[in-house]
């Protein structure tokens, strides 16, 4: 049996749309929606939404545990109450166009024995291709020093206002980081994966029946920090390009932030708190 787990916050009809092509996937499957605290009427919607459907469960959480934590409550449900196989966790902002993807998860499992899994990922807004990353391994000296830049950046906070609230009519492109502008070809193994799409298989399941990710970040570096965990640990990362999925990104954020200036700000302060998070990580090891 395989699970997919979405985390909702707030765009309870990005999260259906996602729903939606996963019910349209050919094989046996559940969904757990787990909704992340919406201060919104999310919880209610999304359950009318999935009352009809016998493999969708809805999960409620009283306020927002963050990516990590709301994803991991989805999991033990996943591995602990469904006693599920494989588990897939993706972002709510997520297309399958592939109908016959439980398939393909299975064929590339008896691949490459995978612990976890990425596929080719492509953003609707440009067509670039988010894994495998493009990221090294970074030192306690550059996460410190990435320390110090974000707090400056939070220093100049008024400097920010200016920039979105001021002079906000300038349409300036956005750039995705960590992109490719073409598609990587052959298959990667033990490469770090973005975080939209995760594949976790029965080998990890067996050793991690409690979580998936690790809990002390609320947003920001856990595609970074799992990567670093699955070094310590020896779990094979791979890379599959047979699997393509396409990605909206920041579908949640983009509602939860219509101003420019606040999402910046929740941004760095995140970023600044996970930062510090893989430091404590990495000096503990």
């Amino acid at each position: 049996m395989i699970t997919f787990i979405v985390l909702n916050y707030m765009n309870y009809f990005e999260t259906m749309e996602t729903v939606k092509e996963i019910l349209n996937l050919d094989g046996v499957k559940n969904i757990v929606i787990v909704d992340n605290g919406s201060p919104n009427d999310s919880y209610r919607k999304l359950q009318e939404f999935s009352c009809d459907y016998k493999m969708i469960t809805v999960l409620k959480i009283h306020k927002n545990l963050g990516f990590a934590k709301g994803n991991n409550v989805g999991y033990r449900y996943a591995v602990k109450e469904l006693c599920s196989k494989f588990v897939v966790v993706l972002n709510s902002d997520i297309r399958i166009d592939q109908k016959d993807l439980i398939y393909r998860i299975s064929r590339s499992y008896r691949k490459y024995s995978f612990d976890i899994m990425g596929p080719d990922i492509v953003t609707i807004s440009n067509e670039k291709h988010q894994n495998p990353l493009d990221w090294d391994m970074p030192s306690i000296k550059q996460l410190q020093r990435k320390i110090n830049i974000l707090n400056v950046k939070i220093l100049l906070r008024p400097m920010y206002w200016i920039r979105w609230n001021l002079f906000g009519f300038i349409n300036k492109k956005r750039k995705i980081q960590n992109v490719y502008s073409h598609r990587i070809e052959s298959s990667r193994i033990n490469v770090p994966l973005h975080g939209s799409f995760y594949v976790f298989s029965p080998a990890f399941i067996e050793l991690n029946q409690e979580a998936c990710f690790y809990e002390k970040t609320f947003m920001y570096m856990e595609a970074q920090i799992l990567y670093w965990q699955a070094q310590k640990k020896h779990y094979s990362l791979v890379y599959d390009p047979e699997i393509v999925v396409h990605h909206v990104d920041d579908a949640s954020t983009d509602m939860t932030f219509t101003n420019r200036y606040k999402k910046a700000m929740f941004s760095n302060k995140a970023l600044l708190q996970s930062t510090k998070v893989f430091i404590e990580l990495m000096r503990g090891a």
